[in-house]
């Protein structure tokens, strides 16, 4: 009989998709909070833009920071009592459990009258979050085959959208019947529930040859196409991101719309993300579609809706504008994570990737730091179209990492999708 010690989730497929599938979820219950209603919230207790602009900019730091945790994760092996030791679990679990602690707390600051104190609040909550997800990432890249990552990702990116659909309506409801402070614990609690999946997983107790941390994968990032992969992460990320900060607050101070209203609406963008992540992980997978390609499509997308958000969109359409931007923005970033994932060195895989994704957060900043900051003086419609214009930036630089490619071709990206 076998070790019933040695079972982990990790062994299998489904397995995989069970653990990582849930962790995502649960970033999906932070994000829907986050994306939607957390600008709201300040704007409630009458916070200024810059009030927007300063939080949204800070609650970036911690994400840079996921350099230096992901190459604390790949070098040093933790052990906690009741969090197990390893590489990844105990860090996972110890971001998940500062996240629930810093939600309850932040439940009782008032976010205006003692801003200060919920800036240092939502932070904590940030480097949880950052802490959690940068080594999960690590997880994902030493535990899955190469021919299985464009379906984890894609498996990470609908879950987390799936999230956004089952508790937007949910949220927009609870804060109109109880108030904001109940959504907070809420939130917190949900964090907790990939907690009892990491009980069945283990790490074993020696990495492979492959997977052996190592300085000399840091020399791999001193390319020029590492560059260039690094300018189309700051751009799409503004692009993005900038858009996505303002759109819950385009639709509740530019229409009109109600908190329930807002959420219902981005409950159906979340279902247009979960659709864009399955149409993109299939498309994906097919051996007649390169990534590249891909990306051109979605980059198209990105500029197109933009530009629809700033021209035509209405209250009575702004559903089917939410639903057509979260098929794009899930798309986007499943092209942008599965590049980021086929990059990484697996001797560094959670330092590596985390330097991408702290690449990509730099343009999460700036684009959310500037999108809000300016809704004061400029109408919502010119910062969508000033969005756009940015986006276009993309072209070239997918041009250009293709070429990369097919000079130096990538065989994790060969394995992830038919370029």
């Amino acid at each position: 009989m076998s070790d019933p010690s040695s079972f982990s989730l990790t062994d299998s497929r489904n397995g995989r998709m069970l653990l990582f599938g849930s962790l995502y979820f649960a970033q999906g219950a932070i994000a829907t909070y986050v994306l939607v209603f957390n600008n709201l919230y300040l704007r409630a207790f009458g916070a200024a833009a810059w009030q927007l602009s300063l939080l949204n900019g800070l609650l970036v730091l911690p994400f840079i920071l996921k350099i230096g945790i992901g190459l604390l994760s790949d070098k040093v092996k933790l052990h906690l009592p009741l969090l197990g030791k390893g590489y990844r679990r105990p860090y996972i679990s110890l971001g998940l459990i500062f996240i629930s602690v810093g939600g309850i707390a932040a439940a009782f600051v008032p976010p205006v009258d003692m801003y200060p104190l919920f800036v240092v609040t939502a932070l904590f909550i940030a480097l949880g979050l950052a802490l959690y997800d940068t080594v999960a990432d690590g997880y994902a890249i030493d535990v899955t085959p190469p021919e299985e990552q464009g379906q984890i990702q894609g498996v990470m990116v609908v879950s987390r959208a799936f999230g956004l659909v089952l508790l937007a309506s949910v949220y927009g409801r609870i804060i109109n019947l109880f108030g904001w402070t109940v959504i907070f614990i809420v939130v917190a609690l949900l964090t907790l529930l990939p907690q009892i999946l990491l009980f069945f997983t283990r790490e074993p107790d020696q990495r492979s040859q492959s997977q052996t941390f190592s300085w000399e994968a840091l020399r791999s990032l001193w390319r020029p196409d590492v560059f260039r992969f690094s300018l189309y992460a700051v751009v799409y990320s503004i692009a993005i991101y900038g858009a996505n900060a303002i759109v819950a607050l385009f639709a509740n101070e530019g229409l009109g719309q109600s908190l329930v209203q807002v959420g219902d609406v981005a409950a159906l963008g979340g279902i247009g993300m979960v659709i864009g992540g399955l149409v993109a992980t299939y498309t994906i997978r097919r051996p007649n579609i390169s990534i590249w390609q891909q990306g051109v499509w979605t980059a198209t997308g990105v500029f197109t809706i933009l530009l629809l958000m700033a021209l035509v969109a209405t209250e009575s359409n702004i559903v089917l504008m939410f639903v057509l931007w979260g098929f794009c923005m899930s798309a986007s970033e499943l092209i942008y994570i599965t590049l980021a994932m086929a990059k990484a060195d697996r001797r560094m895989g959670a330092g590596q990737y985390a330097i991408f994704m702290a690449v990509s957060n730099i343009g999460v900043g700036l684009g959310q730091s500037a999108s809000t900051g300016l809704i004061d003086q400029v109408d919502f419609r010119w910062i969508f179209v000033g969005l756009a214009v940015i986006s276009l930036l993309s072209f070239p630089l997918l041009a250009a990492m293709r070429q990369d490619d097919e000079r130096d071709p990538n065989p994790l990206l060969t394995a992830v999708s038919g370029s």
